[in-house]
């Protein structure tokens, strides 16, 4: 069974990969409106964590759904995202490690592009309360 990354190693791939999202000349937009990005990244560090079976304290609430749906994300954008976040991974992590998140990244991006892209695709929105 292959072994998930360290809580160091998530951290460190989450670091190099917004450095490549924030030159991005797609994916940069998405990404503009977050004002602390040391927060931002530990957040997605501690989703990465806890998604591959680590433990916190106080775990993080997020709303992916929620986060994502009001960005106008395309299918191409997806495409690029994960593409990037693969290379990431391949240069970052060992070969076993990288395959396991990457993994990871695909079920998650199944239900993002189900739920967020095809439904904007259709014209459905979602409401404020």
């Amino acid at each position: 069974m292959s072994s998930p990354p360290s809580y160091e190693e998530i951290h460190n791939v989450i670091h190099a990969f917004y450095e490549k999202l924030m030159q991005h000349p797609d994916l940069a937009h998405f990404f503009k409106h977050i004002e602390d990005f040391a927060e931002h990244e530990k957040r997605i560090t501690d989703f990465w964590w806890i998604s591959m079976g680590g433990k916190l304290e106080q775990p993080p609430k997020i709303d992916m759904i929620g986060k994502h749906f009001p960005l106008g994300i395309k299918q191409q954008d997806l495409e690029t995202w994960l593409a990037l976040f693969s290379e990431t991974l391949e240069q970052q992590l060992a070969e076993e490690k990288a395959l396991y998140w990457m993994d990871k990244v695909m079920k998650i991006a199944a239900r993002l592009k189900q739920i967020v892209i095809d439904n904007q695709a259709m014209g459905v929105q979602i409401k404020k309360k």
